[in-house]
């Protein structure tokens, strides 16, 4: 019984003198900043049908539509400042300022050359490509909020402990990370779940069927395209 209570005392001294080596985080008022850089998407008419096709498989996005593809890219840029303590060569930061810009570095429309401009099929391929672009844009308007009440959140507690200056504002973005990876993930479901809403058969079936002149007239270039490929 003796050598446990000494064990014990001996082991609270020991965590006593860890606790006094590690310097109290200086208290802050972090602000969090928010922006959105959301221009208006490009639209893009030349390709043919099977080179906009080929753009469905492109990375960053790209998915594949009747007639046409919309592809998007939204990047992330965060930007932490931070007040430093040290104490017996550990350090210790908490966030002052953290910034989040969110932004659609592409975001653009394809439509297949084929369709003659402003024509009934490309009128109603443009809608539907329109259709994804509005849930891009919702997507990240939503994004945006939900990463902003997360980083809030994180912010008024968070702290960064390490042996150098470095290491500690490494923890700190390694938190604000972590923090906003549940916002991330929910905003990239969100988008994918609303974009298979608009994609379903009976969209396809629908877009097969309407303008049916123009149909006909796309039909006719396409064969006798294969005949003289022939």
């Amino acid at each position: 019984m003796r050598l446990a209570a000494a064990l014990a005392a001996a082991a609270s001294l020991a965590a006593g003198a860890a606790a006094a080596t590690e310097p109290d985080c200086p208290p802050t008022r972090p602000r969090v900043e928010v922006t959105l850089d959301d221009p208006e998407p490009s639209f893009h008419q030349g390709l043919g049908m099977d080179a906009v096709r080929g753009e469905a498989a492109a990375p960053g996005g790209a998915v594949h539509r009747h007639l046409g593809v919309t592809t998007f890219r939204v990047e992330w840029q965060t930007e932490i400042e931070a007040r430093i303590v040290s104490a017996s060569g550990r350090f210790c930061a908490r966030p002052e300022r953290v910034s989040l810009n969110m932004r659609h570095v592409e975001h653009s429309v394809r439509i297949a050359g084929e369709l003659p401009r402003g024509g009934c099929l490309y009128r109603e391929t443009e809608a539907h490509e329109r259709r994804h672009v509005s849930v891009n844009r919702a997507t990240l308007r939503r994004a945006a909020a939900q990463a902003e009440a997360a980083v809030r959140r994180w912010a008024a507690s968070a702290a960064g402990r390490g042996d150098t200056e470095q290491s500690a504002t490494a923890a700190l973005r390694d938190g604000l990370r972590q923090a906003m990876a549940p916002a991330v993930e929910t905003a990239q479901a969100e988008r994918d779940a609303a974009h298979r809403r608009i994609d379903r058969p009976e969209e396809y079936r629908r877009l097969g069927r309407v303008c049916p002149g123009d149909q006909r007239v796309l039909r006719e270039r396409l064969r006798a395209r294969t005949a003289t490929a022939d």
